[in-house]
Parts: structure tokens; sequence; C-alpha cells
């Protein structure tokens, strides 16, 4: 009677160790030996298909792992992360960071020279998260700088931008984006808003205060849709902070925003002349506030200083 179960005691051992091709010893009696005889054998077959199954799921996720690693290194490729971008230009210093809430994200930050006295920059932020927020995103920038040129306002940027968006559409994905052209001799700025958060203007005093910004309606939502170019004129010293609301809708363990009125504090107590701190310091601020509360939307943020010009040539104005 002991002698089949000690057989079996044996076998089982050998199939606890990873040997699942082992044979399991024979049982011609259809008494409770017999069922566990059967049901062993069950066990070993299910455990060798899912031993197959698993290799093939972790190859998959290993696969995709990799993918969206080359897809998080072309989506950065995309964005100017060269600092200082144009040392040769002393009227302006601008710095700016994008940190992904997944592999890829939909946040987008860009600037580039017009011409000699002219810059065009831009933050925006894709509805959705992943895969899709980063292909709408790679489009959007794309069709922006595509588009740009010294002769157009940022608010016929928008329009044609809105225009090509919306064209087969079907997912309805939308982008927030605010875009502005600072001409780096005079300070003045003209700039158009998409339904993206309101910029913050630090004076020279120091002293941070909203952008007026027209409301707008978000890009790909209404193809005949219009914007608004509006201007300001930055006096030497004063900055420009843009940011998504990866900033201040950032929560912490009890779900508290970081809010606008917190990213003002921050700015108050700012006094660094240096946009790369300035970016780093709010970063550091908004992770210091959540803690070990995982990262739930991409975090964007771009700071533009006008120095102005202590030489300037009017005839270029």
């Amino acid at each position: 009677m002991i002698r089949p179960i000690s057989a079996l005691a044996d076998k089982t051992a050998e199939i606890a160790k990873g040997n699942l091709d082992i044979d399991l010893p024979v049982s011609k009696s259809n008494d409770e030996i017999g069922d566990l005889t059967t049901s062993f054998g069950n066990m070993r077959s299910a455990l060798k298909e899912y031993i197959v199954d698993l290799k093939e799921t972790t190859a998959i996720k290993e696969r995709i792992e990799s993918e969206l690693k080359i897809a998080h290194t072309i989506q950065m490729s995309f964005l100017p992360k060269h600092f200082p971008p144009f040392p040769e230009k002393q009227e302006f210093d601008i710095y700016a960071a994008l940190i992904p809430a997944k592999e890829v994200g939909g946040d987008l930050y860009d600037f580039f020279l017009l011409d000699d006295r002219h810059l065009f920059f831009s933050i925006g932020d894709v509805s959705g998260k992943g895969v899709p927020a980063a292909l709408f995103m790679a489009v959007t920038k794309t069709l922006m700088k595509g588009i740009a040129s010294e002769n157009i306002t940022p608010s016929d940027i928008l329009e044609r931008t809105n225009r090509e968006l919306c064209v087969d559409n079907d997912t309805m994905m939308f982008c927030t984006v605010f875009c502005g052209i600072l001409n780096f001799v005079t300070g003045e700025l003209a700039y158009a808003n998409a339904g993206h958060n309101p910029p913050l203007i630090i004076s020279t005093e120091h002293k941070p205060e909203w952008l007026d910004v027209a409301p707008q309606v978000m890009l790909g939502v209404l193809e005949d849709v219009g914007y608004k170019t509006q201007l300001t004129t930055l006096k030497p010293g004063a900055s420009l902070i843009l940011y998504t609301d990866g900033v201040t809708e950032a929560m912490d363990h009890e779900n508290k925003l970081y809010s606008n009125d917190r990213l003002i504090q921050i700015l108050e107590m700012e006094i660094s002349d240096s946009t790369q701190e300035l970016v780093e310091n709010i970063i550091l601020s908004v992770r210091e506030f959540v803690g070990t509360v995982a990262q739930s939307d991409d975090i964007t943020v771009l700071a533009l200083t006008f120095k102005g010009d202590s030489h300037p040539d009017y005839s270029k104005i």
C-alpha cells in the first residue's frame, strides 16, 4: 500500500525541482492513489504549458519595453536639449525640461530662431498618455516648426496647425499650446494661446504676475476656430515661466494639489537669474511636494529671460 505513495512522492520531489519531463509511476488502481497520480500528471502538464506561456509573455514584454525605450529616445530627440542653445546670443536666456510620467508622454516644448532678432518658443500638453499622446505630440511640434516663419503671427501658426490636426482626427485627441515670438532686441512679445495654462512673468523685482491670456480652444477640436495674437513688452531682466498642468496639478499623498498659489510662492522666493536654476528649482519643489507618490502626469517647465541688448542696432527693429 505504501510503495506506490513512496514512488509518487519521489517523482513529485523531482517535479518540485523543475524536472517536468519526469515520468510518473503508472497506477493501475482506481482508488485515491490512482486519482492522486492523475492529478499530479495534470498538474505537471499545466505547469509545462504555463512556463511556455510565461516565456512567451516575458519575451513580448521585454520587446515592448525595449521598443518603448527606443520611442523615449526618439521623442526626447525631438526636443531641444543642448543648453545654452544659442551661446552667441546674449540678449536672452532660455532653458526647458520635460519629465514624462511614462516611458513616453504627451508634453512638448520647442524654441528656435526665426531670424537675427526673433525667437519662437512654445509649450504644449496633449490629451491622454503613452504612445498615442507621444505621436500626437510629435505631429503637433513638427507642424508648428514647419509653419513658423519670420512673417507670421503666433495666432496664424495656431490656426494653420489646428486645421491640419483636425483632418482625420478620428480619435478626437487635442492639444493645449501656448506659443510666442520674442523680439529680443526690443523685448516686444507677441503670443497666442490655445487653451493652455497662462504663463507667469517675473519682474526685475522678482514679483510673479500672470500674463494676460485670452481664453481660446485647444488644437484639434474645431477646424475653423480663430486665435488671437496678443502683445506685451518685457523689460530687461524679466522672465517668462511656462509650464504644463503636471506642475500645478501634481498631488501629494493626501491628494492635495501643488496649485498655482504654491508655484507663485516658489517664484517669489526665487532670486536666481539663471533660467536653468529657475526650471530645476520648480521641478525640485514639485518632487518634494509629492514625496513618494508616483508621478501621474508629464511635467514640463520652460523659462525665458529677456536680458536686453546693451548696444542695440535699431535699424534691425
